[in-house]
């Protein structure tokens, strides 16, 4: 039993004066970087394949006089590719246009320009002459 501790701790002796092996460890930066480069792209693509284009926002800034005082009228909005109202927006700084803003909304999307300067938005008679005469 006394060999075979001794033969035990020899073979455990010389292996521990063995030169382990070196390891290296080489990069590729260069393909690295060409896949990840292609991997975004493609990802690029794909998110460009999924845009929608924007569309141009028509603003017409406006003035009109109420009894009370002088009303600062915005008007955006944007026209589909076939020329009718897709989006429309109406407010002002100087006085509150909520209400007539959501019936020109109701009424107005699409309905083409011309159609919308004919139109009688229901709400207050200065209001709607300001903004039919501003689309003019």
């Amino acid at each position: 039993m006394k060999y075979l501790y001794l033969l035990v701790l020899s073979v455990f002796l010389v292996s521990c004066g063995a030169k382990a092996p070196e390891i290296t460890t080489e990069v590729d930066v260069e393909n690295i970087t060409n896949e990840v480069v292609s991997e975004i792209n493609s990802e690029l693509e794909t998110i460009e394949d999924e845009m929608v284009p924007v569309k141009d926002i028509v603003k017409i800034d406006a003035t009109y006089t109420n009894p009370a005082w002088e009303v600062d009228m915005v008007i955006n909005y944007t026209l589909s590719d076939t020329g009718v109202i897709e989006t429309i927006e109406v407010s002002a700084t100087t006085y509150d246009l909520t209400e007539f803003n959501e019936e020109v909304k109701s009424q107005l999307v699409w309905k083409t320009i011309e159609e919308a300067k004919n139109t009688e938005v229901a709400w207050g008679s200065l209001t709607t002459e300001a903004f039919k005469k501003a689309l003019k």
